[in-house]
């Protein structure tokens, strides 16, 4: 019988890049060429991701920027030494619970509630203490090599000159013209003329260049004080906002000791802030009791498995997770292998069990009557109920970088606007576009993730570093929002458990429970997907648009453990791209 096929598939790739000495991958070619230039010069690889970061905030401003948020983690061969610099979300210290008048239930913003104006996703009270200038300026003072004025050298020179748009910058400024409009100083920068740049137009960012290069003089100090942190104060008391110079001021990045897990006898190493590497590695850590490689990859009862662990992972986020200096959060015990091998004794190899217990909006139900009881396995002591810790919401408003250098050190860096263009604020005369990073606390108050003066909230960043016998491995992360954390499992389990390449783990179809609907990539054959509908799952079939927003968009660099040789890649949709010497 002949072979059917009913339908034509888009199935995209990329070339994993192989070199010897080093490799960056990232969003863009230009600040991955900026970042293997810093290494070809003698830099190391916090030298590259500082450069690469900087860069980017100025060629993808829709996704990173100066006052945004990030985490780095950092893996240092020649001290056999990991640290987790965290630069993430905080509200400033004049923020209350109650500081938004919530109207409604919602599956957008910040995944339940629906506030009056949006004021919590854009505007000036949307926006959030940032941190990615001291974050970089903070990783650079502890590993860097090179001058921090010489590594913005290439993003004050992509600011002050422009760069030009390509078809995806163009259509992201598009996209978001109303945002832009909506805040004078953001359209003066980003629409000349009121219209969207032309492709191969220049994108000129004169003032951002002059800040960017009065941080590499100042280092931190030149946005968190002085005359720049000031401009900022002023503006937000112009338009009753609630930064302040003083939270500017205050504001440190922290130095922390990784979160670390073990998967098939592989170290994985993790941000410990409330971000979302916690439920990438539960996934992880219940999928180890599966042996996965026995089975077909992308197969029904692969599929299947990734998927329950998954949602068991999840409904733990939504019901537990927020900042835990705040509240108490069973970090640990949601970590904990004994409570992983108890999850997967509950699953079944052939029901999507979940699927049939719970038929509202995931973290509603979940919060409502949470799943299993993490605290159980926690050394802390167990506190009186909460409401949903309130995810923060999907979507590609975020970046990712990935270094290697020739010693073996390793980057993995997330960084973001929170969402695209952040709060569509740019401050006059500084070129600083604010990020919304309220968006991200659910503005009821009584949860988890309920605002409080100076309180980090949930997010999604997920940079990964995998440590294989204790030497370096593998460092991976991506943009994407909800769904950064399913792809950063389908990855480490691509790699670990079915000998997959840099570029292939990170091309391979992939799916996604963090929402109601499992999403499906649309390259998987439709028997498969029909088989997971028998099963019990609500599968919804999900095309990877040139734009964005299907699943989220991996890029990593790994070390063969059998030549040494360095491996890169990136999502095969899109600008993103590797590059090694």
């Amino acid at each position: 019988m002949k072979m059917i096929n009913t339908q034509s598939v888009w199935r995209p790739d990329k070339d994993e890049v192989v070199v010897e000495h080093g490799a960056v991958a990232t969003a863009h070619p230009i600040a991955a060429q900026v970042g293997v230039d810093v290494l070809k010069s003698g830099g190391n690889a916090v030298d590259a991701a500082v450069a690469t970061g900087f860069c980017l905030n100025v060629i993808e401003p829709w996704n990173s920027s100066v006052a945004g948020h990030g985490q780095m983690i950092v893996h240092m061969t020649g001290e056999g030494r990991s640290v987790a610099v965290d630069y993430g979300h905080r509200a400033p210290k004049a923020a209350r619970a109650d500081m938004f008048r919530v109207i409604g239930q919602t599956v957008q913003g910040n995944g339940i509630y629906e506030v009056e104006d949006r004021a919590n996703a854009m505007g000036h009270l949307s926006v959030g203490v940032p941190g990615v200038t001291a974050g970089m300026c903070r990783a650079h003072e502890l590993f860097g090599t090179l001058p921090l004025e010489r590594l913005l050298e290439p993003a004050v020179h992509y600011a002050r000159e422009g760069f030009e748009a390509d078809p995806h910058t163009c259509l992201t400024i598009a996209r978001n013209m109303p945002k832009l409009v909506r805040y004078g100083e953001a359209a003066r920068v980003f629409l000349p003329d009121g219209y969207p740049p032309a492709p191969g137009a220049r994108v000129v960012q004169r003032d951002l260049a002059d800040t960017l290069e009065r941080i590499g003089r100042e280092g931190k100090d030149g946005l968190h004080r002085g005359e720049i942190a000031a401009t900022i104060d002023e503006e937000m008391r112009r338009h009753r906002g609630v930064l302040s110079a003083q939270d500017l001021g205050n504001y440190e990045a922290q130095v922390l000791d990784p979160v670390r897990t073990s998967y098939r006898g592989h170290e994985l190493l993790g941000s410990p802030a409330p971000a979302g590497m916690i439920t990438t590695l539960q996934t992880l850590n219940i999928l180890e009791s599966f042996d996965l490689g026995r089975l077909e990859h992308g197969s029904p009862e692969h599929l299947h498995l990734f998927i329950e662990a998954a949602r068991h992972a999840f409904a733990d986020r939504y019901s537990f997770v927020g900042d835990p200096d705040f509240g108490s959060a069973p970090l640990d015990g949601i970590l904990s292998s004994e409570y992983a091998w108890e999850i997967a004794r509950s699953i079944d190899s052939a029901t999507a069990k979940l699927e049939e217990e719970r038929e509202a909006q995931p973290w509603v139900a979940y919060a409502d009557s949470p799943l299993h009881d993490p605290w159980r396995y926690d050394p802390q002591a167990r506190p009186e109920g909460a409401l949903p810790t309130s995810p923060p919401s999907e979507g590609d408003c975020t970046t990712h970088f990935s270094v290697i250098d020739r010693d073996r050190n390793m980057v993995a860096c997330t960084q973001t606007a929170v969402a695209q263009f952040g709060s569509g604020v740019v401050v006059p005369g500084t070129g600083v576009l604010l990020s919304n990073g309220m968006t991200v606390f659910n503005p009821m108050p009584g949860s988890a993730n309920s605002i409080a003066g100076f309180k980090r909230g949930l997010n999604n960043m997920t940079p990964l570093m995998v440590l294989r016998d204790g030497r370096p491995f593998l460092t991976v992360g991506a943009p994407g929002g909800r769904r950064i954390m399913c792809r950063m499992a389908h990855v480490i389990s691509n790699v670990v458990d079915f000998g997959m390449g840099m570029q292939e783990a990170i091309t391979a179809p992939s799916v996604d429970a963090a929402e109601r609907e499992t999403f499906v990539d649309h390259r998987i054959d439709t028997e498969t997907v029909e088989t997971l509908a028998r099963m019990g799952h609500n599968v919804e079939v999900v095309p990877e648009p040139f734009t964005g927003g299907g699943f989220s968009r991996p890029r990593g660099v790994m070390i063969d453990p059998d030549t040494g040789i360095l491996r890169a890649g990136v999502q095969p949709i899109g600008p993103d791209e590797a590059r090694g010497y």
